[in-house]
């Protein structure tokens, strides 16, 4: 066992949960999401995924820990009439002193897997939600409250929400994605970096 003290403790991946909140299994049955991991694929926009999202920021506020700000939808689910991957992506908020080892303990007592940490790729630490094993329904997002990474995701959404022909020209570029290069997840993703880039701070 490598016992160097000069080096970060790591936590590890988990592919199966501690335990699943059943409010939060109730809230995302009959949502119209699941999507096995690595998968690429774009679902219609389904009208039951906000109000989804609404029953799983209630379960989570009742819990939270003090440091978390707020709970928030982002990504396309969250987009009304944007086609999308049916994961719902949750952005939490945390204090910039929250203790890392409190929200990771208090997601996964809720039934959420641990999927990994910031990195110079990745700005935020990253969860998952499976009820079936590998068929992922939420991808949670904890990132420090207000900071830069926080405020894209929110003004992508809301560009997205309140911009009609942004929303038609993304899902066009999402169908192109699909359609060029299949279950490749990372370059699905890379392809859209620059649309995202471009809007985000409009």
């Amino acid at each position: 066992m490598d016992t160097d003290p000069q080096k970060p403790f790591q936590r590890q991946r988990t592919d199966v949960p501690l335990t699943l909140n059943p409010a939060l299994v109730s809230a995302l049955q009959q949502a119209d999401l699941g999507l096995r991991r690595e998968a690429v694929h774009l679902a219609k926009y389904s009208p039951h995924w906000e109000p989804a999202f609404n029953k799983v920021r209630a379960v989570l506020n009742a819990s939270k820990p003090r440091n978390v700000q707020a709970i928030e939808h982002i990504g396309s689910t969250a987009v009304p009439g944007l086609d999308a991957k049916p994961i719902m992506d949750i952005a939490i908020g945390t204090a910039e002193n929250a203790d890392p080892d409190e929200i990771h303990t208090w997601l996964t007592r809720e039934g959420f897997l641990y999927r990994g940490e910031t990195d110079a790729i990745r700005p935020d630490t990253m969860y998952g939600f499976e009820i079936e094993p590998h068929i992922r329904l939420v991808n949670v997002h904890v990132i420090t409250y207000g900071d830069t990474a926080w405020e894209h995701y929110l003004s992508f959404r809301n560009h997205l929400r309140g911009n009609p022909s942004d929303r038609e020209a993304y899902q066009e570029l999402k169908e192109l994605l699909v359609q060029q290069n299949g279950s490749n997840r990372s370059t699905y993703l890379n392809g859209k970096t620059d649309f995202i880039t471009l809007r985000r701070n409009r």
